[in-house]
């Protein structure tokens, strides 16, 4: 499933269409897509995994979901769940969850949550986790009204850089801990995007899918854990667990 920072990367890919005209929409979304034809695309945002387009009379979110994919000018062989053209341009979106938006997006979304927006404000989800004293933080990371944008690479590499077990309490996590997991989160996120700039994402991860750990050089454990039954790397010796 892409993260926040991949979410960024696209956007960024598709912003050459930010104030082209619609002249075709479709796919086999069950969103109407009429309403798109000669709108203005007025704005590309994002909100965590969700990409959010922008026009006058409403915004369509896409969640890529876990095998979402989108082509510029190209096609696949199976039909688009969206699609959109601007004149000779296209853009094609495979495996999506389509939807429109008719409220004002600061209505919708909280964006001190998002771990790579510009008023990303850690004391605002400190707060937040005060409610979560009693899950594992590796679970809390996963949940997108606190941490947006945070998936299980991100999840994986800032719990070992924080040095904290995925299996800790939240509210056994020392305050000093969760300060650095917290500068970690938005550390990690702008190095995730810059490695998908660069072509290098996953030549640096310091845990995900490693063998051994670059501290200790002992070996590194791979488990299914907590309520997300997800996928996790860690340290038993350097990733403490707070009780």
């Amino acid at each position: 499933m892409p993260e926040g920072p991949s979410l960024i990367y696209l956007r960024e890919k598709l912003s050459p269409y930010t104030g082209k005209k619609v002249t075709a929409a479709g796919g086999y979304t069950d969103m109407p897509t009429a309403w798109l034809k000669n709108k203005k695309l007025l704005e590309i945002k994002t909100w965590g995994k969700h990409l959010l387009l922008r026009f006058a009379t409403g915004t369509v979110r896409i969640h890529l979901m876990l095998f979402g994919s989108v082509l510029i000018n190209k096609r696949k062989k199976v039909n688009a769940s969206f699609y959109l053209h601007f004149g000779k341009d296209e853009l094609n979106f495979y495996v999506v969850k389509a939807q429109k938006l008719a409220q004002p997006l600061d209505e919708i979304y909280d964006w001190r949550t998002d771990i790579m927006s510009k008023i990303y404000d850690s004391k605002h989800v400190r707060k937040l986790l005060k409610s979560h004293g009693d899950e594992m933080i590796g679970d809390i990371l996963l949940n997108q009204e606190v941490f947006t944008g945070v998936g299980n690479i991100i999840r994986n590499e800032i719990l070992f850089r924080s040095k904290l077990h995925p299996l800790t309490l939240i509210k056994n996590v020392p305050s000093a801990v969760l300060t650095i997991l917290l500068k970690e989160t938005k550390k990690y996120g702008k190095q995730f995007l810059q490695e998908k700039k660069a072509g290098t994402f996953g030549q640096h991860w310091e845990v995900y899918e490693r063998k051994e750990c670059p501290r200790d050089t002992s070996a590194i454990k791979k488990e299914i854990t907590g309520k997300t039954k997800r996928k996790t790397y860690y340290c038993p010796h350097c990733q403490e667990k707070y009780r």
